[in-house]
């Protein structure tokens, strides 16, 4: 049986793949006026997670650049070659922590859950969605009613921002070509494991350390985030495309693996 949270891309020439936004709307539609420019029939394009991020000079524009990604799935499927299977979003561990506010009213621990999951940068992402930044930390001093009026909230926000709540809820685990000698993730991989017993690891890290190591059959693994935050890094393998600061990054792949172009925005 096929693993639905798995996305295999088919076959292709090429791929583009867009490292962490962490919520740079403005870098992310500069990006993205490149990639059509740029664009051929039938390209792929990977968004590798981590879309929303924490604020950004006083403010947090996470559900704006969550609009820009899709804006730019809708312009790149927009020729008649194109279907909605060529793009795929990928959970990011800024992804996973909205998602998983929706679901605090069944924690055992709440209360430092909430305070975990703030200390990561959840309270500016929820107020990008319009939310007060202390919604959820009130919620967990009040019980599991009160917690669950807190998801029913964020859970209309993402409803009346249009296709958020799709995007959310519809995320899938990583990327691979039709030959599976291509894989792309958020953040890490458990290189011990098989493709579909990856578990948190790819959107909180680990195992990508040496990206000159193999991984199977992978010629190529690409990652968008590092959260060692060392940046940019190219090995004999892996690829991490997190350009840090300086705006958003990403590159073009052959089938094969090659890298034929990189851009920034």
């Amino acid at each position: 049986m096929q693993n639905l949270s798995l996305h295999n891309l088919g076959p292709y020439e090429r791929v583009w793949v867009i490292g962490a936004v962490k919520g740079r709307a403005s870098s992310l539609k500069a990006l993205a006026g490149k990639i059509l420019e740029k664009q051929k029939l039938l390209d792929r394009l990977v968004f590798t997670g981590n879309i929303l991020g924490p604020s950004y000079e006083g403010e947090n524009f996470s559900a704006k650049a969550v609009d820009e990604a899709l804006l730019l799935r809708s312009n790149f499927i927009s020729n008649y070659a194109s279907d909605i299977d060529d793009v795929v979003f990928l959970r990011g561990q800024f992804e996973e922590l909205l998602d998983k506010a929706r679901q605090l009213h069944i924690s055992p621990n709440p209360k430092e859950l909430v305070e975990w999951m703030y200390s990561r940068g959840l309270d500016s992402i929820l107020s990008s969605y319009g939310i007060s930044s202390n919604l959820l930390t009130t919620a967990a001093k009040n019980g599991a009613l009160a917690l669950s009026r807190a998801s029913v909230s964020i859970q209309e926000a993402l409803v009346n921002k249009n296709g958020h709540y799709k995007y959310i809820s519809s995320l899938k685990r990583l990327a691979y070509n039709e030959e599976r000698s291509v894989l792309v993730v958020s953040a890490g991989l458990a290189k011990d494991r098989p493709l579909e017993a990856q578990s948190d690891e790819l959107w909180w890290g680990g195992g990508f350390s040496n990206l000159d190591e193999p991984y199977g059959t992978i010629i190529r693994f690409i990652r968008g985030f590092d959260p060692e935050g060392k940046g940019l890094a190219s090995g004999k393998c892996g690829i991490t495309l997190d350009s840090g600061e300086e705006g958003v990054f990403a590159a073009l792949f052959s089938s094969d693996g090659r890298l034929l172009e990189t851009i920034q925005g």
